[in-house]
């Protein structure tokens, strides 16, 4: 086991340039303070996530099996130790183009800190006994080439990223139903600024 950890705002850049194209559906938190820091706060499909923590990973599934366009999660180890159970969901329908990024830095950062259990969890373990293909990243040189990997595979994948915990300033609007809307109409070419 390594201590070296990536840095969250420079993967969530490498997300955003791998697959300019995705959705992308953030974590309640600081997954989406970290998007909305390095990406256009009002990108049409970004995908902010509020109020629920555990299900970021089937809003994610649900949004790949509804559209042939790329969908990528981006999933806290809090808020995905809520719902490991959805991992065997995501393999039994096994969407193309569904990758789960999983940050994982221990702790419950928009609450406080505290830690999670995640230490004594191996994630994309869990991952590949459910049937997923999955990986663990620990540096911010590996991540880019590692997604590239996990976006171009047969089938849904996990790619769990050691990450220290940070605490962003910015924060993406608090808007819910304006959002989920404007992700639809952009899937849907009702807005051309996708």
């Amino acid at each position: 086991m390594t201590d070296q950890r990536a840095d969250q705002y420079a993967c969530t850049e490498a997300v955003l340039d791998v697959t300019p194209d995705a959705a992308i559906v953030s974590n309640l938190g600081v997954a989406s303070y970290v998007l909305a820091s390095v990406s256009d706060v009002d990108r049409a499909r970004n995908f902010y996530q509020w109020g629920s923590m555990g299900v970021t990973t089937a809003v994610g599934l649900g949004l790949a099996l509804s559209t042939d366009d790329p969908v990528t999660v981006l999933e806290g180890d809090g808020s995905l130790l809520m719902s490991l159970g959805v991992l065997s969901t995501v393999a039994r329908y096994n969407p193309s183009n569904l990758t789960i990024v999983l940050w994982d830095n221990e702790v419950y950062e928009t609450t406080g800190g505290q830690p999670t259990h995640a230490s004594h969890t191996d994630f994309a373990g869990v991952a590949e006994n459910c049937g997923l293909t999955a990986r663990t990243v620990h540096s911010t040189n590996e991540f880019a080439d590692a997604y590239r990997n996990s976006v171009s595979a047969d089938g849904a994948t996990l790619l769990s990223c050691a990450v220290d915990p940070v605490s962003p300033d910015a924060r993406p609007p608090f808007d819910y139903p304006a959002i989920a809307r404007r992700v639809r109409d952009a899937l849907t070419n009702q807005d051309t600024n996708s």
